[in-house]
């Protein structure tokens, strides 16, 4: 086993876990660049990172995310194996979409001829 404890999902201490660990290693990432804290800081050695992790306490910096969306999102993250939700199904969460830039009516128009006239 290897790999950063902080941002390691608890069932990869059981080994035995899926591509659902990389979601919540996003969500250790995203609540690192929504705090300007790394995850876990409260804690002096990696015995405690397990500890909190593997009883699914999540690290002091959580309760610090001052977004209310940006919380919610990475508490989805890091929900427990059986209940985190897919990339595909993240990817339509509102804080990732508040993120994205609105196109205007122009801009829309504009790929809209631009696709019409490569169609024809």
């Amino acid at each position: 086993m290897s790999g950063t404890p902080e941002f390691m999902a608890p069932e990869i201490y059981e080994k035995e876990y899926n591509e659902l660990v990389d979601i919540y290693s996003f969500g250790m990432c995203v609540l690192e660049m929504l705090t300007s804290e790394y995850p876990y800081s409260e804690c002096s050695n990696p015995a405690q990172i397990y500890k909190k992790v593997t009883s699914g306490k999540l690290p002091d910096a959580f309760y610090r995310i001052q977004d209310l969306e940006g919380r919610q999102f990475v508490r989805k993250c890091l929900e427990r194996a059986p209940n985190r939700l897919p990339a595909k199904e993240l990817l339509l969460d509102l804080f990732l979409m508040s993120l994205l830039p609105i196109p205007s009516i122009q801009t829309h128009n504009y790929y809209s001829i631009a696709l019409e006239t490569e169609r024809k």
